[in-house]
């Protein structure tokens, strides 16, 4: 019961009290600093608040700010003719709060953040401005206030030629990141909306022809397609035909009780949590309400795969797959069905089931033209038993021909003649 209850409120708080931070990317030169492990995945506050730490030691820390900044804006080559010639360049796609990383670590030094507002069109004015001298472990900061990054990298440049003496890191970033990009992760990404559902406006069921608007996303999260329940959310596809649990008749009994798992009318929706309420890069919870219980399946990364773990159902019962399930990040999951065990020898099966994850930033599964992913098969054609019965049988045939070989080797003259010897008196019967 506890486990449930607890799963219960890691998806209240996921749905609900998600902290968005902006997540601008960043550029330093001047040194070498660790890599970033993903460019989908955003480096922490404080891991980045530990590299400016160790910089602000032995170095100089000049950042330079503009607007808003977004990863197309960097990853334009032609924008950053100075800077894109620098090597080495480290490139973090996203990071959270790093201006606010880096004036918590000028807290620990007398002067602060060193502020400048240069007038960047002027390269004279600029020239005089950059005069600075050199000291370790202060922290200068340069406001661009503009998304100019053409006269950005100029300014930079001029910078950077001014302090090629003195150990100085550089640090190229954002007040934050663009608003659009900001805004669409933030809808699609760290607060996805329960859906709430109106059943006079499901498609197949509408009575004016306004219903039947595409503008609409919510006619569009629960179909009847071919028989097949189709569930939409901003975050996951979910096709299945339909789901049967079974529960033994008796404790020593073969005998089940199957029932089938329906939705309840006017409920038909998905949602989707995530397990450490900030991204979804820690795994997330697909929910279904159904006539029994919440229906709760849990997927967690691992190694560029989803792996779905186990399955929630019933009164506190938890069910887990006989063989490990994974699909990669770039596909959807497409099984002909998938059963669950439970401790109590109970057992789920959800029949053709088909299971699409966005976690791209310009993907929405409410869009009705969204294709899904490639289809990764869950057919298991070398299980554990079959891998464990060929390896015995492999070692047994070989016992058998080592064996053989040597029954039919008894007897055998295996010691040539010597050429110096006489020849071998052979006794035949004539």
């Amino acid at each position: 019961m506890y486990c449930l209850v607890s799963l219960i409120l890691v998806i209240y708080f996921s749905l609900g009290t998600a902290d968005v931070t902006s997540s601008p990317p960043v550029l330093i030169w001047g040194t070498e600093t660790s890599k970033a492990t993903s460019i989908f995945r955003p480096v922490k506050f404080d891991k980045f608040y530990k590299i400016i730490k160790n910089l602000k030691r032995d170095n100089m820390i000049v950042i330079y700010l503009a607007s808003e900044l977004a990863a197309k804006d960097i990853n334009c080559d032609v924008c950053f003719p100075y800077l894109s010639k620098i090597h080495p360049m480290n490139y973090y796609s996203q990071v959270e709060e790093p201006l606010k990383a880096v004036e918590q670590v000028s807290k620990m030094t007398r002067e602060g953040i060193i502020w400048h507002t240069p007038l960047i069109t002027e390269i004279r004015r600029l020239e005089l401005e950059m005069e600075l001298p050199c000291k370790k472990g202060q922290i200068h900061a340069f406001s661009f206030n503009d998304r100019n990054v053409l006269a950005h990298d100029a300014a930079m440049a001029v910078a950077t030629y001014q302090f090629s003496d003195c150990p100085v890191v550089h640090l190229y970033t954002a007040y934050t990141e663009e608003d659009r990009a900001f805004q669409r992760r933030k809808s699609q990404k760290i607060r996805p909306a329960p859906i709430v559902m109106d059943p006079s406006k499901t498609v197949g069921s509408s009575t004016d022809g306004n219903d039947t608007d595409s503008s609409d996303p919510k006619q569009f999260s629960y179909t009847i397609v071919n028989n097949m329940t189709l569930l939409r959310h901003n975050m996951v596809v979910l096709l299945f035909q339909n789901i049967m649990m079974a529960t033994k008749h008796r404790h020593f009994s073969l005998a089940f009780n199957r029932t089938h798992v329906v939705l309840p009318k006017g409920k038909e929706g998905v949602q989707v949590g995530l397990l450490n309420g900030v991204d979804i890069y820690r795994g997330i919870v697909v929910v279904m309400d159904t006539s029994i219980s919440p229906l709760i399946i849990e997927l967690v990364p691992s190694h560029g795969n989803w792996h779905l773990t186990r399955i929630i159902f019933g009164s506190n019962t938890t069910y887990y797959p006989r063989d490990l399930i994974f699909f990669g990040l770039d596909f959807s999951l497409c099984c002909p069905d998938i059963t669950v065990f439970s401790s109590d020898s109970s057992r789920l099966t959800i029949f053709d089931l088909h299971l699409d994850i966005l976690w791209r930033d310009n993907d929405n599964g409410m869009d009705a033209e969204y294709e899904a992913k490639p289809c990764w098969g869950c057919s298991v054609l070398m299980t554990p038993t079959l891998t464990q019965t060929i390896f015995v049988m492999l070692i047994v045939t070989l016992i058998l021909w080592i064996g053989l070989a040597m029954i039919l080797a008894i007897g055998q003259n295996r010691f040539l003649q010597n050429a110096a010897d006489p020849d071998l008196h052979i006794k035949t019967d004539t």
